[in-house]
This record gives C-alpha cells, sequence and structure tokens, in this order.
C-alpha cells in the first residue's frame, strides 16, 4: 500500500565537498558572529567552527579549506543545510520574521489563515490572532536503504498576542496576578529572529512602568515593555472580555473550539502542507538552489516522498488456557466468551466481596445496573453472560451502602468501616461534575487514595452510566473489574528464541512546585512495570519519590530487586539466556540508559540480552493515504478518517527508527479526532560514559521483532476489548503517572501503599 510521508527529499549531487574551519573557542565563535553574521553562518561541531559564506566578499578568507563526507559527516552536512536554508528564507521572504531558528518556525501571514480576524474589532486586529504555525525540522534517513536528508513539515495553530504589559497597563488593564512572559531580542537579532519568551512568574505590584515578578528565584523587577502575558486561552479570554465583551470573549474562543476538528482534518493538513512546499522549495515550477560561495549546494522536492509498509504487522493470537489450545485470532471478547479468562483454574477470588457506594436516590438504577453486571443482559450480543459466568466466578457479593449526597465526608464515613474486613474491590457511584472540580478538592482523587491506602482497587462510575448503562458499557466495566483483582483474561503467544524475556516499561513523573523559569525540578519519581513477553501483568514498582541526583541510584535498586524478585517466582537457572526489552517513555538524557548499563553488568549469573527502546508520540513525522476516503461511524453518514491510513501501516525511516500508524479511519472515535498521528519506535544505541565496544555484544537490534511485539501489547490495555494507540507497558506508566501526580496532594497520602498488596493488580485501570 502506497503512503506519502511529510517529509520532502533534499537533493544533494556529491558525496563529499569543501568547508572551512577553525579551532573552536567561545571567544573566537563570538567574534566571528559579531563580524561577519550579517553574511556568514558560524557552527560548532566537536572541536572546530565551521563556516559558511552565503553573501560575503570572496576576497575574505576565514579558515582553511577542509573535506567532508555528505553522509559520514551528517551532523556538519545538516547544520549547513539549517544555516543555507534559514538564510535562502530570509532573502526570499524578507517582511517574515521566524520564531526560531530550529526547528524552523513561523506563521503565516496570509489573512485566511487566521481563523479570528474577521470577528476581532479593528483595534486588535493583527494584535491579537489565533494563526497557522509552520514547522520544519531536518531528518538524516535511510528508508529502504537510501542514505538522504529531507524537510518533515508539520501546521500547528497558536496564539499571537503582542501587546507588551506597558500597553495593558496604559488602557487601564489590572495586571496583578497575571502570569507573564519575559521577551528578550539576542543581539543583532532585530527582525531576523522574534524575541526569545521565558515564562518568568506572576506579576505581584505594578510601579510606575515597572512590575514586581514573584519568579522562582525571589520577588524581581522588569520593565512592563519587557513584559508579555503568557498566551493561554484563560488569559486571552480574559483580557479579550476586557478589551471587548464577555460575549464577544466566548464567541471567539467558541470559534476556535468548533473549527478544531476543521483545523486537523487530514484531508484538509495534507493539502496545506504541499501549498507550503510549493512555496518554500520553488519558484515558478522551478526548484530552488540553496547555495553558499563555497560550491555546497542543494535542492529540495516539493513533492512528499512516497513510501510503502516495510513489514507486515499482524493481529496476534489471544490465547484463553495454559496449554494454549483455546484460541481466537481476531476478537479477544469472543474468545472470552466462549473459553472465559485465561487464568480461571488459578484464579483465587471465585466469590469476590464488592463494596458498592451510591447515592440514596438512585438506589433503583443501581440495583438494576449491578444485576445488569453480575448476571448480563439476555438480549445482548457481547454480554449475555455477565461478569460471573464470562469470567468464570463462582460468585458475586455485593455489599451496598447508601450515602445521603455526594459530600466527601459521607463516603469516607462508609470506607472506615472497612478498615479491618477488606472487600475485593470498591464499585462507587460518583456524578459526573466531579470531572470538572480541581485535583486539590475533587472527591474523586481523595476516595481513591482512602481505598488505595487500605489496599482495596477502585472502580468509578458515574451516575449518568448508572442510569443508562448498556452492554458496551457493562462489557468494559466488567474487564476491568476483573483486571483490577488481578486476573488476567487473555494472553498473547511467546516466541521462545531465549530462555526468559521480560519486557520492561520505565517511566517517570517529575514533581514541580510550577512551569516558571528556574523551577526546581529537583524531585523525580520513577514507575517500572514488568510484562511477561505474552503479556501477562508480572508487577509494578513506583521508585520512591528522590532528589534527581538519587535517582539512578533509587531506579537501580529498584530493578535489581524486582528481577531478583521474578527470577526467583520463575525459577531461573543460572547460566540461562534472559532477554530484558526495556519500553522507555520521556527518557531523562542518559539517565535510563547509564541505569540499565550498569544493571545488566552487576546481573552476572545469567547470560542477558537487552534491548533500550524509546516510544513516542512527540515527533514530526505524518503518514497519509489519499486513496482513504473515510468511513461512516455506525449510524451516520459523517465520514471519518479521510486520507488517514490503516492501523499497522509502518516505515522503517532508519534501522533503529520505526514509525507506525496505530489508529486508521476504523479506529477514530469520531471525525472531531481530526489527524491520527503514528507513533514512533526506537532502538536507542549506547551514548554517554559507556563505551559502545562494552555493550554492543549485550545488544539486542531486531526492529522487526520489537515493532510486531509493540503492535500486539496494544491489545492488553483491559480497559477496553479494543486495540489502544499505546503498548500497555506505556499505558500503564502514563497511568500511573498521572494518577500520583493527581493524589500526591492529598492529605495523608502515602504512594509507597502500592509496593506491597496492589503491586500485581491493575489498580491504576
Amino acid at each position: 500500500m502506497k503512503m506519502l510521508l511529510n517529509y520532502f527529499s533534499i537533493n544533494i549531487d556529491f558525496d563529499k565537498y569543501h568547508i572551512n574551519s577553525e579551532p573552536y573557542s567561545i571567544e573566537r565563535l563570538s567574534e566571528l558572529r559579531e563580524l561577519y553574521n550579517s553574511t556568514h553562518s558560524f557552527f560548532r561541531n566537536n572541536d572546530s567552527i565551521y563556516i559558511s559564506n552565503k553573501d560575503g566578499d570572496d576576497r575574505i578568507s576565514i579558515g582553511t579549506s577542509t573535506e567532508r563526507s555528505t553522509y559520514k559527516d551528517s551532523e556538519i552536512t545538516a547544520s549547513l543545510i539549517k544555516h543555507l536554508f534559514f538564510r535562502t528564507f530570509k532573502d526570499r521572504f524578507s517582511n517574515y520574521t521566524p520564531v526560531d531558528f530550529y526547528p524552523f518556525r513561523f506563521f503565516s501571514g496570509q489573512e485566511k489563515d487566521d481563523i479570528i480576524y474577521k470577528i476581532l474589532p479593528d483595534h486588535l486586529k493583527n494584535h491579537i490572532a489565533y494563526k497557522k504555525l509552520i514547522e520544519l525540522q531536518l531528518r538524516y534517513t535511510q528508508i529502504d536503504g537510501k542514505q538522504q536528508f529531507g524537510f518533515l513539515i508539520n501546521i500547528k495553530r497558536n496564539w499571537v498576542f503582542d501587546k507588551s504589559c506597558a500597553l495593558l497597563n496604559a488602557e487601564g488593564y489590572n495586571l496583578i496576578g497575571i502570569e507573564v512572559l519575559h521577551a528578550e531580542t539576542f543581539p543583532g537579532m532585530t527582525n531576523i529572529l522574534a524575541p526569545n519568551e521565558e515564562f518568568i512568574g506572576i506579576i505581584q505590584e505594578v510601579i510606575g512602568n515597572k512590575a514586581k515578578i514573584d519568579t522562582n528565584e525571589g520577588i524581581k523587577e522588569f520593565p512592563l515593555g519587557e513584559l508579555f502575558i503568557k498566551k493561554t486561552k484563560f488569559n486571552i479570554g480574559n483580557y479579550l472580555a476586557f478589551a471587548t465583551s464577555q460575549q464577544l470573549s466566548d464567541e471567539i474562543l467558541g470559534i476556535i473550539e468548533n473549527k478544531r476538528s476543521d483545523i486537523y482534518n487530514a484531508k484538509k493538513l495534507y493539502s496545506e502542507i504541499i501549498n507550503i512546499a510549493k512555496h518554500l522549495f520553488s519558484e515558478n515550477s522551478q526548484p530552488i538552489l540553496f547555495q553558499n560561495k563555497e560550491g555546497f549546494c542543494f535542492t529540495v522536492e516539493s513533492t512528499p516522498l512516497t513510501v510503502t509498509n516495510t513489514i507486515e504487522l499482524k493481529i496476534p493470537t489471544f490465547i484463553f488456557d495454559y496449554a494454549g489450545t483455546k484460541t481466537n485470532n481476531s476478537n479477544p471478547d469472543i474468545g472470552l466468551t466462549n473459553y472465559g479468562p485465561y487464568d480461571s483454574i488459578n484464579f483465587d477470588t471465585k466469590t469476590p466481596n464488592v463494596l458498592c457506594i451510591c447515592n440514596r436516590s438512585n438506589r433503583g438504577y443501581f440495583s438494576k445496573f449491578l444485576s445488569g453486571l453480575k448476571d448480563g443482559l439476555p438480549q445482548s450480543k457481547y454480554f449475555q453472560k455477565g461478569l460471573l459466568k464470562k469470567y468464570d466466578l463462582l460468585d458475586i457479593v455485593f455489599d451496598i451502602k447508601e450515602i445521603q449526597s455526594y459530600d466527601i465526608e459521607e463516603y469516607l464515613k462508609v470506607i472506615k468501616n472497612y478498615d479491618e474486613f477488606k472487600p475485593h474491590l470498591a464499585l462507587i457511584e460518583i456524578p459526573t461534575e466531579f470531572r470538572k472540580l480541581d485535583d486539590m478538592s475533587n472527591p474523586y482523587y481523595r476516595i481513591k487514595a482512602k481505598l488505595l491506602s487500605l489496599e482495596i482497587p477502585v472502580q468509578y462510575v458515574t451516575s449518568d452510566k448508572i442510569k443508562s448503562h448498556n452492554e458496551y458499557i457493562l462489557n468494559s466495566i466488567a474487564l476491568q473489574i476483573y483486571a483490577k483483582m488481578g486476573g488476567t483474561p487473555w494472553v498473547l503467544p511467546s516466541h521462545r528464541s531465549v530462555d526468559k524475556e521480560i519486557i520492561i516499561g520505565i517511566g517517570h513523573s517529575w514533581l514541580r512546585k510550577n512551569q516558571f523559569k528556574g523551577s526546581e525540578a529537583s524531585r523525580v519519581v520513577g514507575i517500572t512495570t514488568f510484562l511477561s513477553s505474552d503479556g501477562q501483568y508480572l508487577l509494578g514498582d513506583k521508585v520512591k519519590d528522590v532528589a534527581f541526583e538519587n535517582y539512578f541510584d533509587e531506579l537501580l535498586k529498584s530493578l535489581k530487586q524486582s528481577i531478583q524478585r521474578l527470577s526467583s517466582e520463575q525459577g531461573w537457572a543460572e547460566g540461562d539466556t534472559i532477554r530484558l526489552i526495556f519500553h522507555i517513555f520521556k527518557p531523562i538524557k542518559n539517565t535510563e540508559f547509564d541505569v540499565i548499563s550498569q544493571l545488566i553488568k552487576e546481573i552476572t549469573e545469567y547470560k542477558i540480552k537487552f534491548a533500550f527502546v524509546t516510544i513516542s508520540k512527540s515527533h514530526p513525522n505524518m503518514l497519509f493515504d489519499i486513496r482513504q476516503t473515510g468511513v461512516a461511524k455506525y449510524g451516520s453518514n459523517i465520514l471519518k478518517g479521510e486520507f488517514i491510513p490503516n492501523r499497522a501501516s509502518n516505515v522503517f525511516l532508519d534501522s533503529e527508527t520505526c514509525i507506525v500508524q496505530m489508529f486508521g479511519a476504523n479506529e477514530l472515535k469520531t471525525a472531531k479526532q481530526g489527524m491520527s498521528t503514528p507513533i514512533q519506535i526506537k532502538i536507542r544505541t549506547p551514548q554517554g560514559k559507556y563505551d559502545n565496544n562494552e555493550l554492543n555484544e549485550l545488544l539486542y537490534y531486531d526492529l522487526s521483532y520489537i515493532t510486531q511485539q509493540i503492535f500486539s501489547f496494544t491489545y492488553l490495555s483491559w480497559r477496553s476489548f479494543l486495540p489502544g494507540e499505546q503498548p500497555a507497558t506505556m499505558l500503564y506508566s502514563n497511568l500511573i503517572s498521572k494518577l500520583l501526580s493527581k493524589m500526591r496532594n492529598v492529605t495523608g497520602w502515602d504512594a509507597d501503599n502500592l509496593n506491597y498488596g496492589l503491586k500485581r493488580k491493575k489498580w491504576f485501570l
């Protein structure tokens, strides 16, 4: 299947080129930029300063000529390309001021690309805008074995607000308590690059033309002319209400919200990207030649790169018994209905006691809901058996307690009676309004924290779902309940090329006071989840909150303890070959790699093979299938997913990097979801203080195997029978991280409780 990548190939007709260079020193680099910045580019690579003469006098010679290889010296070539592109852009579009040098970003200057322009009063037009932001990133790829550079083009929408706090103050706008950015123009960069903006804090006081700001370094004074309000929907909405009216402010924000699905529509996005590429890379249908005076030159294709699937990703087989004889090849729900759960024989909570809390006024609805959950809906397609028979339970004992109101104390009064006689699960009715409350005062998190501290997993159900439940709602809730009680509904096939294989997800959460510049992100909590190669959740561990400088040691200790526990439980024998595949999300520089490298060296009794894989949604790659005309949602004629490739579409960008489309047209819930981007899988190689040769023999590099395994793990969310966008390791880590950050401020909450009775249960679903 042919697809298009938002990647525009760069044509370079030579394998080697000459470039001038000098030995590096910070003083010399500053001196050269001060003298020749208007005509030359200067950049550092290792111990050298490299020089590119774009428009300077040929008679001025700086540095000595040296030969470099286009692809072997890819970092130097990439820097040259970036500088030549930037200078050529400024020559061709002199009225545009880029926001950033790299990634290269600039706002569209066209009126039609500001979606609030027409509704704004004249005195605010071009001062406040919600504009198209165009972004280019350079990549060196080896797609289908071909070495090349290319530009990835992306389009976002961002607020523009160019009124300084000095102007706002003169207008009489109240600045006290406002979050502000400090804008600083770098020397020689006026009209070349937009001012650099940093979020510094909150205005405490205005004195004349200055403001006192509460920053992370104490109270500091700044000129009002250098300060701008932080460009958030809330801040800009407040100013618009002041400058116009509350009604117009709401209308403007409503327009943006209503146009979101249109803005991020894949077909429209593709068309805009193609249009931008033509403007940037060609003129009068001829390619632009980007060149300097030393002879380095390139052109860029105006059409995106055509790609095809690198490998065929397959839906895994779902297994429902230890012998591996009860299987389903396409739908885990059907398999579960036919065979029961995988661990039915050994599941030890066959008659679960469930504490049920509901509001007295909803007791009738709640009883009917519980009856449907336990025994099923006879006329339904997917939930005839109910939780009881579908999951091979002997009985379910519901202990129903009523509360008079949704007050937090009412819930806690019931829960405190269960300190000694703990139920296996709590099923609690909450109003939908809880979602709108802030984290600090939200009963949702306080109740959850209390129950988890008692090692009782909790399943919330909103009043709306209780009153209008159907087979789909009950089916998903039953699946979550079984997993939260420690059950394994199904597993995946395990390929035994080694004695044991463990997949370990490592995530983290920073403990930040605020988002201001200089914020002391000094403490960090690590989160690890362990799964077997067939997808069984083995255990989860929370590294205790530690100062960042101690994170390495704590993470190492946590991993060692967990692996020792697993090796003992699973009967690993000395000399066994063990493959450890680490899934890392948002790695902290080289910290996790350094920890894992140290771990591997300290485990001497087994033959360890390991892979260090990062999984991310934060990358600039997008795939398009222009033959995808969209699919209609059941019972609707509105199309969704136009131009979005099918689930499992994939491209290997090089031997270590792959992108996989996890949500195709069929997986999108509504047309409002707009563009679905792929996840990026990258096998990381040793960096930092470890010598490559020291670890190379231990590294596992099979990108095809790892990609298929990650794809298979998206069928293990236990939140739903449908495949997810993230593999279980990433999903679990993110869910745990999110819940821990939400509950951190709950009085009396101690996250270390999770490392005991709930270690093996999916309490976070």
